[in-house]
């Protein structure tokens, strides 16, 4: 909340903070998780309170109104507290941990970080003229990180979660390639983004876990086409 609040309040003086701001971040995490470097839930856990922080950043840097600013810094800032919270549960607290929990939480965070950050990408193709294949990148490194990490958290090994990792890396990046080419703002081209990231872990993980029925295969396609109606609908095309 620090450097959000910073960089409203006190924009240039936040800029400067905004790296000492990311360490401390990561020292303080990195403490809750007993310094196992060698463990990969030390980074799994991490990096996910990590990437929700560096995408909000990159989403913040376009938003121009002040009450926009304010609900993103909250949000992230709330959604990070309740990660770590869970996170020293998990580690310190066994009996209060609730189970699932992380589960929960890894899915919302890294969904709504691909939010942020395909919204900066898009929004630095529209403005800075970026060129397309480097997010497209990017895009395939985070969702390739993504999935592995959510799957990981969902207890399946990191083996039997690649092949899904790459095929959505691949899928996704050529997702981002497409929404480009269309005449809509790069919010709205980030919503379509995340409403299809939530549907592919949603549905992968529920496959690989065998929990997969048709009850819960309508729910997510109901609520995906729902929500794609909603972005689209209200969506200013230009």
């Amino acid at each position: 909340m620090v450097s959000f609040a910073l960089l409203i309040l006190l924009p240039w003086f936040g800029l400067k903070a905004l790296l000492p701001c990311g360490l401390l971040l990561v020292l303080l995490h990195a403490r809750l998780l007993l310094w196992e470097f060698r463990r990969p839930a030390f980074w799994v856990f991490l990096c996910t309170p990590m990437a929700l922080w560096l995408s909000s950043m990159v989403f913040f840097f376009f938003l121009e109104d002040m009450p926009s600013k304010w609900i993103v810094a909250v949000a992230v800032s709330a959604l990070i507290g309740l990660y770590t919270e869970n996170c020293f549960a998990f580690y310190h607290l066994p009996s209060a941990y609730q189970a699932y929990a992380l589960e929960n939480l890894s899915l919302v965070i890294y969904v709504l970080s691909a939010f942020f950050f395909t919204s900066g990408a898009f929004g630095s193709q529209l403005f800075l003229l970026l060129p397309t294949w480097i997010p497209m990148v990017l895009v395939f490194i985070s969702v390739l990180f993504a999935t592995t990490a959510v799957f990981w958290v969902s207890k399946i090994g990191f083996e039997t979660g690649r092949p899904y990792a790459m095929i959505g890396a691949i899928l996704f990046a050529e997702l981002y390639a497409t929404l480009a080419m269309l005449p809509t703002s790069f919010v709205t081209n980030a919503a379509v983004f995340a409403v299809f990231l939530y549907s592919f872990l949603m549905i992968s993980r529920a496959n690989v876990l065998e929990r997969m029925t048709r009850g819960m295969m309508l729910r997510t396609m109901g609520f995906v086409g729902v929500m794609l109606l909603i972005i689209l609908l209200s969506a200013r095309w230009f």
